[in-house]
């Protein structure tokens, strides 16, 4: 019992306190609130494969007819994708709309398998890496 009557005051002199202060600041008033600005409408970009043209459309966009009938002047094929004037065509598009990475790919029924293809590696030259196929339905213009 001496003991703790001898340790109880030790213990109380050796005690640091803390005091604790308290930073008084004003924050400045909120302005109002800004609008955010309206979405943009989606580019909803679409490749049609007519029997002799690619057609490009989309949203904002003019419609763009460029002839499938091409041939590289010469090299590999990936640079023939490059130089091939839809790629050049849609890499315009994509430059202007840097968030789009979709596109459509619209052909019908009769459309050759090999063409759908090329149109898909030259969508995807251009840096439109999702691509969707859609079956047309009747005439395409």
């Amino acid at each position: 019992m001496n003991v703790f009557i001898v340790l109880i005051p030790m213990l109380l002199m050796s005690a640091v306190f803390i005091e604790i202060r308290v930073i008084e600041m004003s924050l400045p008033e909120a302005a109002e609130a800004a609008e955010p600005p309206p979405p943009a409408e989606p580019l909803d970009l679409v490749i049609r494969l007519l029997p002799d043209a690619y057609v490009v459309e989309g949203n904002g966009l003019e419609s763009l007819t460029i002839p499938i009938a091409w041939t590289p002047a010469g090299g590999s094929a990936r640079a023939g994708a490059a130089l091939h004037p839809l790629t050049q065509a849609l890499a315009g598009i994509v430059a202007g709309h840097p968030g789009s990475r979709e596109v459509r790919i619209v052909a019908r029924a009769e459309t050759r398998y090999q063409a759908i293809v090329t149109a898909m590696d030259l969508a995807r030259a251009a840096g439109l890496t999702q691509v969707a196929l859609e079956g047309a339905e009747g005439v395409v213009p």
